[in-house]
């Protein structure tokens, strides 16, 4: 059975922990009690067995390490967490003090987490890897067996920007697969960002520029924002194959004034929105065979979902088998940038 968590499951899982402790007290800085207490790099720890799922219990591992922990204190700290084989764990740099109640908000610290099966690459890997990025980026990294996920502190298209040239520039991020970097949105859609399977490239970082650009030509009062990917836009589940050459380009868009499917056509909206389309499919004709390209509406922005695809491309194939208002011109016009 593929199971799935979240950081905030883990986390109530560590209140249940915490409140079998006979002593409240807060824990000196000794290591704490656990499969990892006493480690070089490791402020406080505790695990257990603790209900995992419904009517499932399992082992879980949390401990908070020391900012200054080392790449080969932290590659111990995994090999000692994965040879324990938990079925939950986290591990927080520079949390503090392990939490007793679940916090308020849970979106800005750095935490290594897993559940039900090892990180992909070998700890020898993520260690510097995940170092190397909660000490260079503004906002929140996690650590997962997906990869490597960046929830930056800013909201603007150009916060990625500023982060893929940082990226470029660190020999071990530059080197780093698996990797997306988004805008500080609370949803992955309403944010901005990349995400690479291979080693960071310049390439990718000059395509991004080129598409972060288009943003520019978005309606006026629209709110717009844009994630590229190499791969499919979704995450991996177990068991899928590493992405192929294939990249997707997601845009996503507020309109003023628009809550309705149906009332953005190329008749009412074609002047102020064709510049946006063709400005984002030059960028598509340059991706593989194969690639995709996406522009939705959210029509109720703060609320619950209510989306529209209004754009739905493939590099190579034109529009699908229910082509909307808008696709029959925009594949032509894809078609154009993408012919010998």
């Amino acid at each position: 059975m593929h199971r799935r968590r979240t950081l905030a499951a883990l986390l109530l899982v560590a209140v249940g922990l915490a409140g079998c402790t006979s002593d409240p007290s807060p824990r000196p800085d000794s290591g704490g009690t656990g499969k990892l207490a006493g480690m070089p790099g490791v402020r406080d720890t505790w695990s257990g067995l603790q209900e995992v799922e419904d009517g499932v219990r399992g082992l879980v591992v949390v401990a908070d390490l020391d900012k200054d922990i080392t790449p080969e204190q932290l590659t111990d700290v995994l090999a000692a967490t994965e040879a324990a084989n938990p079925d939950q764990y986290a591990l927080s740099l520079g949390w503090g003090e392990l939490p007793r109640s679940v916090p308020a908000e849970l979106g800005d610290r750095d935490v290594i987490e897993g559940g039900y099966g090892p990180l992909e690459a070998t700890a020898t890997d993520r260690a510097p890897q995940f170092l190397a990025a909660a000490r260079t980026f503004d906002g929140s990294v996690s650590l997962t067996p997906r990869g490597t996920e960046v929830v930056l502190s800013g909201e603007s298209p150009d916060d990625v920007t500023a982060a893929l040239d940082a990226a470029l520039a660190d020999p071990v991020l530059q080197a780093s697969p698996h990797v997306s970097v988004r805008t500080g949105e609370r949803q992955v859609p309403d944010s901005s960002g990349v995400a690479w399977a291979a080693p960071l490239t310049a390439d990718l970082v000059d395509r991004w520029r080129t598409l972060r650009a288009t943003l520019d030509r978005a309606p006026a009062g629209a709110v717009a924002k844009v994630r590229l990917r190499e791969g499919n836009d979704d995450w991996l589940a177990e068991g899928e194959a590493p992405p192929g050459p294939a990249m997707s380009i997601r845009t996503r868009l507020v309109l003023p004034g628009v809550t309705d499917e149906g009332a953005v056509t190329p008749a009412t909206w074609g002047e102020r929105l064709w510049p946006l389309v063709h400005a984002q499919l030059d960028v598509a004709g340059t991706l593989p065979e194969g690639s995709t390209y996406e522009l939705g509406l959210d029509l109720n922005p703060g609320g619950l979902p209510k989306d529209e695809t209004i754009v739905a491309l493939t590099v190579g194939r034109g529009a699908g088998d229910r082509p909307s208002a808008w696709d029959p011109a925009a594949a032509r016009y894809l078609r154009s940038v993408t012919s010998d």
